[in-house]
């Protein structure tokens, strides 16, 4: 990976810098649900219980990119960035070379009630015990910390006619400190408190037509103890206080005719900081989240044997990183897919990702570590049912 750094104070010229981070993981987990149907009365009950339990381990091992051997970072044309200098990768004095063990534990029961034909309640809760420990194979230092988080959730289902159903729901979930993708520990992440996600949404899900489920809704999703990375330099972790994100989705999905099938949606998202920090103001916009997304995959059957599909993904303009100073554009992607039933049993499927092969940044790190999206890329795979 090559990461632009800060251009100079001229702007015709822009740091490069490298380097190649390996990963390997290595996931057990099991899940174990009860369910039971019983009655009180005429209150009939669902209940669902259930265990999992899992261990992930993980080892780092980062590289820095050094260009000619020697320097970690070269100047390039802020227009022209790209470069034929030769690279070599080898660990720097910082670079992570770890050893991570997390183990799951959890426990959760729910109750759905249907005390009528129209109406359903819902609740639950669920335990979970989170133990990282962490070891350094530099210096052979070790972190461990230990989560024990409870989640409650609760529901309700009103059905005023049959293809129609309202609803809404209520519930809490948690994320501890550990780094990405529980990957690392440090003296820091070690103290900090598990992020907190509340959430509240109330939505319609109605079939106005058999095979075609058009769905809607509406939510608030309030998140405290949060953190992100560092506007500029994604390898440290700060602190932003809380977040709220209000939002609204619309999607179909089914056939709406005997030939033609669609899956689509809009969302609309509005994610603010609600606590200022040195790291964000109150009110700053959070990173990586959309004003706007949109999706439409139409597919089409010419014959019963063949199938073509067109799409469109797009997004609005998004930040970078929490001081709201770089934007990502936005951008609306083309994709299309040819599908052929070569026997009864066996199909083959040929997608085409960036139908146009328009130049689009896809997400961040950081302020000036940006990854752009897949150029046109075509995929093909054949599917057979046994």
């Amino acid at each position: 990976n090559y990461v632009p750094g800060a251009a100079t104070a001229d702007r015709a010229s822009v740091a490069l810098s490298a380097y190649n981070n390996a990963t390997e993981r290595r996931n057990l987990f099991n899940q174990t649900d009860l369910v039971t149907t019983l009655a009180t009365g005429s209150v009939k009950h669902r209940v669902l219980a259930g265990a999992e339990a899992g261990r992930q381990v993980t080892d780092n091992f980062r590289n820095t990119g050094y260009f000619n051997g020697a320097a970690t970072s070269i100047l390039v044309p802020f227009d022209a960035p790209r470069t034929t200098v030769p690279v070599t990768f080898r660990q720097s004095a910082t670079d992570a070379d770890n050893h991570v063990v997390a183990d799951v534990f959890a426990l959760y029961a729910q109750d759905q009630v249907e005390l009528s034909k129209s109406l359903q309640l819902l609740a639950g809760l669920r335990y979970d015990r989170f133990d990282l420990d962490y070891r350094n194979e530099r210096d052979g230092s070790e972190l461990s910390r230990a989560d024990d988080l409870v989640s409650p959730r609760a529901g309700l289902v009103f059905t005023p006619v049959a293809p129609l159903s309202l609803y809404g729901s209520w519930s809490v979930s948690w994320l501890p400190a550990s780094g990405d993708q529980f990957a690392s520990l440090t003296d820091a992440t070690k103290q900090l408190e598990p992020e907190k996600f509340t959430n509240w949404e109330a939505g319609a899900k109605w079939e106005p037509a058999a095979g075609l489920l058009v769905t809607g809704a509406v939510y608030r999703l309030d998140r405290t103890n949060t953190r992100s990375t560092d506007p500029n330099d994604p390898t440290r972790i700060v602190q932003t206080g809380s977040q709220r994100t209000s939002g609204v989705e619309v999607g179909a999905s089914g056939r709406v005719t005997r030939l033609w099938s669609v899956a689509g949606g809009y969302a609309y998202q509005d994610a603010r900081i609600t606590s200022a920090t040195a790291a964000a103001a109150e009110g700053a916009r959070v990173p990586m989240v959309p004003r706007h997304t949109f999706s439409l995959w139409n597919q089409l059957q010419l014959h019963p044997k063949v199938g073509v599909a067109i799409g469109v993904v797009a997004r609005s303009a998004m930040f970078a990183a929490i001081d709201d100073r770089v934007t990502l554009p936005g951008y609306a992607r083309l994709d299309a897919a040819v599908l052929l039933d070569l026997l009864e049993d066996l199909r083959l499927q040929v997608n085409v990702e960036n139908l146009l092969d328009r130049t689009y940044w896809a997400n961040a790190n950081s302020n000036t570590n940006i990854s752009p999206g897949s150029p046109r890329a075509v995929r093909a795979a054949v599917h057979a049912r046994f």
